[in-house]
C-alpha cells in the first residue's frame, strides 16, 4: 500500500533514511514534527506486511515567479529486500498525482547520480527524461 507519511510513521522513517542516507539524519523527533508541520513537502510511503519498505520525498517550491508550483523529488528509497516489486515507481506516481491534486502542480524534476544506472532506468520508465541543467552547488561553513 502506498501512502502518505505520517508523524506516527518518524520511527520506521529513521530506520529507512540510516540505511538510506548513513547516521547522522534527523533523528525521530524532528522528523515527525517536519512530518506534522511542513507544509512544503510531501512524503510517501510504501507499506508492506504492516511494516514500511520504502519512501519517496518530494519539495513544492512555491514561488511567485510560477503560477503552478514545480516539484523536486528529492529522495526515493526501498529496502533491498523489497526491490523489484514496482514500490519505486507506485511511490513516484503517488507523489506525482497527489501534487498535481493538491498543488496544481505539472512540473517534476529529480536528481540522480550519473552512475546510478538503476535509479536513472526507474526514472526514464516512470516518464522522466534527461535534460542539459547544469547543478551546482555551494557549501557554507559557519
Amino acid at each position: 500500500m502506498i501512502r502518505l507519511a505520517t508523524p506516527q510513521d518518524a520511527p520506521q522513517l529513521y530506520q529507512l533514511n540510516e540505511r538510506f542516507n548513513g547516521p547522522g539524519g534527523a533523528p525521530v523527533e524532528a522528523i515527525a514534527a517536519a512530518l506534522a508541520a511542513n507544509a512544503q513537502e510531501v512524503v510517501a510511503v510504501a507499506q508492506v506486511d504492516g511494516a514500511l519498505a520504502g519512501f519517496a520525498c518530494a519539495q513544492v517550491k512555491r514561488s511567485f515567479c510560477y503560477q503552478s508550483p514545480p516539484v523536486e523529488v528529492t529522495e526515493v528509497f526501498v529496502s533491498p529486500a523489497c526491490r523489484r516489486r514496482g514500490l519505486a515507481r507506485a511511490m513516484l506516481a503517488f507523489l506525482e498525482d497527489y501534487c498535481a491534486e493538491k498543488f496544481g502542480a505539472s512540473e517534476f524534476t529529480l536528481l540522480t547520480g550519473r552512475r546510478n544506472a538503476p535509479a536513472q532506468a526507474l526514472y526514464r520508465n516512470a516518464g522522466y527524461t534527461a535534460n542539459d541543467e547544469l547543478m551546482m552547488e555551494k557549501e557554507i561553513h559557519l
